[in-house]
C-alpha cells in the first residue's frame, strides 16, 4: 500500500503531520486528481448526443455506474449516482412518503449514523411511528427488541451495515433477511462499510446508498435499488417524462458532478493498480487494514485500566475505527494534545449521537476518534499512543514534566503550508 501516491498524504507528512480522520473522508489518490483536473480543464461539457464532448461526458457517466455496479455485483440499471448518502437516504424517504399510510411502522436503530435515522424520522409528518432499537453498552443492537419491533409488521426497516464509531460491522445479510421475513422494505447505510470490504448484496435489500469520498474518491454518492423497489417507486409521472428516464427525476436528479465522476474513476484506475479489479483491490486493503486494526486494538488492551475504548472490547475484532476518553480528561482537552501533537483525528458524537449517549453518557457522548485507512502505517499509530503515554507520563511525574517545560514554551503551531 503506496501512501506516496496521495498528495495529501505525503504533504501532511512533509510537516511532520499525520491524518487518522479517514473516518470522516479518506484523502485522493493522484490518479484521482489528475482525471479531475484533465476533465475541467479539456472535456467539461453537459451530457447530450452528437457533439463529441457532450458524447463524452455522457459515457463519462454511464462509466461511472458501471464502474459502482461492478463493485457491488449488481445490474447496472440497478444503481445511480447522488451527491452523498445522506442526500440520497432523504431522496429515498421523499419517495416511500406515498405509500406511508397513519399507523405504518417503521424501525431504525441507535446504533446508526443520523443520516439514517433522521431521513425516515421525517415520515412522521404522514402518520408513520417510529421504533428505535436501542443499543448495549459495547454499541451492539438488542437483538430481542429488533425481534419484538419485526413482529409489530414495519413497513420499513433501516440497518447501518458498519458504525463510523465503534468500527462494527453489523451482519447485515442475516439482519436483512429478518426484516425481510416480516414484510418490510428494507435499506442499509453502506456507508462505513463499503471503504473497507467488498459488500455482498443480498436479495433482502431494497435500498443501499454510499459515500464515495469515504474511499478515496472525490465528494459524490451512489445509490443501488433493489429491482422491485425500483419498479415500485422509481418510476416517472407522466409518459413524457423529460430525459426518458425517471430516475432524472427521483434519485438522480440535475446535473451531476462530472469532474467528481472523473476523479472516481481515477480511483478505480487506482486500486487496478492494487488488483486486477476495484472490488479484489477492497478485499487486499481490508487484509492490511485488519493488521492496522490489530495492532491498534492490543495497544488499547495494555492500556485498559487508564483509557476507555468504546464499542465491542479491544481483543474482538473492528474495522479500524476507534473512538476512546482518556479516564480523567474531558474529550476536548485530549483532541487537543493530538492537535498540539500535529495528529489530526477527531472529536465528537460523529452524527450518532443517540449511539455515543449510549455508550459514552458518562463523558457527555463525546470521545476523541482515530480511523485508519490503507495508507496508514504502525508508525502512525505509535504517535497516537505516544500523546497518551504522555499524559499518563505528566500524572505519574507533574513536578519533574513542569520542571522540565521551558518557562516560555509555546504550542507548536499546525503549518500553514500544506
Amino acid at each position: 500500500m503506496n501512501a506516496a501516491r496521495f498528495p495529501a498524504v505525503m504533504a501532511a507528512a512533509a510537516h511532520g503531520r499525520i491524518l487518522v480522520d479517514n473516518a470522516a473522508g479518506t484523502q485522493l489518490p493522484d490518479l484521482a486528481l489528475e482525471r479531475m483536473q484533465h476533465y475541467l480543464t479539456y472535456d467539461s461539457a453537459q451530457k447530450g448526443p452528437i457533439f463529441s464532448r457532450c458524447r463524452a461526458t455522457t459515457d463519462l457517466v454511464e462509466e461511472a455506474k458501471q464502474e459502482f455496479a461492478a463493485m457491488l455485483g449488481v445490474p447496472v440499471a440497478q444503481v445511480g449516482i447522488g451527491l452523498n448518502g445522506t442526500t440520497l437516504a432523504l431522496s429515498f424517504a421523499r419517495l416511500i412518503a406515498t405509500s406511508i399510510q397513519r399507523g405504518d411502522r417503521i424501525v431504525v436503530t441507535a446504533a446508526d449514523h443520523e443520516a439514517n435515522i433522521a431521513p425516515w424520522l421525517w415520515l412522521r409528518r404522514f402518520g408513520a411511528q417510529i421504533h428505535v432499537v436501542p443499543v448495549d453498552a459495547h454499541g451492539d443492537l438488542d437483538e430481542a427488541q429488533y425481534r419484538a419491533f419485526l413482529a409489530r409488521a414495519p413497513v420499513f426497516v433501516a440497518l447501518p451495515w458498519a458504525s463510523n464509531t465503534t468500527g462494527t460491522a453489523f451482519d447485515v445479510p442475516r439482519l436483512a433477511k429478518m426484516a425481510k421475513d416480516a414484510g418490510a422494505l428494507v435499506t442499509v447505510d453502506a456507508v462505513q462499510a463499503f471503504p473497507h470490504f467488498p459488500l455482498e448484496i443480498s436479495a433482502a435489500i431494497d435500498f443501499l446508498f454510499v459515500s464515495a469520498y469515504k474511499i478515496y474518491a472525490p465528494h459524490v454518492g451512489f445509490w443501488y435499488v433493489g429491482r422491485r423497489a425500483l419498479e415500485r417507486y422509481v418510476k416517472p409521472d407522466d409518459a413524457s417524462v423529460a430525459g426518458g428516464d425517471a430516475r432524472y427525476w427521483t434519485l438522480e436528479t440535475g446535473t451531476q458532478s462530472y469532474e467528481a465522476l472523473a476523479g472516481w474513476l481515477g480511483t478505480l484506475a487506482y486500486l487496478r493498480e492494487i488488483a486486477p479489479t476495484p472490488r479484489q483491490a477492497m478485499g487486499k486493503i481490508a487484509l492490511h487494514e485488519a493488521e492496522l486494526s490489530t495492532y491498534t486494538r492490543n495497544k488499547f488492551v495494555e492500556r485498559s485500566d487508564r483509557v476507555k475504548l468504546y464499542g465491542r472490547p479491544a481483543d474482538v475484532d473492528r474495522l479500524p475505527v476507534f473512538t476512546f476518553n482518556v479516564y480523567g480528561m474531558p474529550s476536548d482537552e485530549l483532541a487537543s494534545r493530538f492537535e498540539l501533537a500535529n495528529i489530526e483525528a477527531r472529536v465528537g458524537d460523529y452524527y450518532s449521537q443517540r449511539l455515543m449517549q449510549a455508550i459514552a453518557g458518562e463523558a457527555g457522548g463525546r470521545a476523541v476518534r482515530i480511523s485508519l485507512a490503507h495508507y496508514n502505517t504502525n508508525e502512525d499509530i505509535d504517535r497516537c499512543f505516544d500523546v497518551i503515554d504522555g499524559i499518563f507520563s505528566e500524572r505519574e511525574s507533574p513536578a519533574q514534566s513542569q520542571s522540565e517545560a521551558p518557562s516560555d514554551a509555546k504550542p507548536r503551531r499546525r503549518s500553514a503550508k500544506r
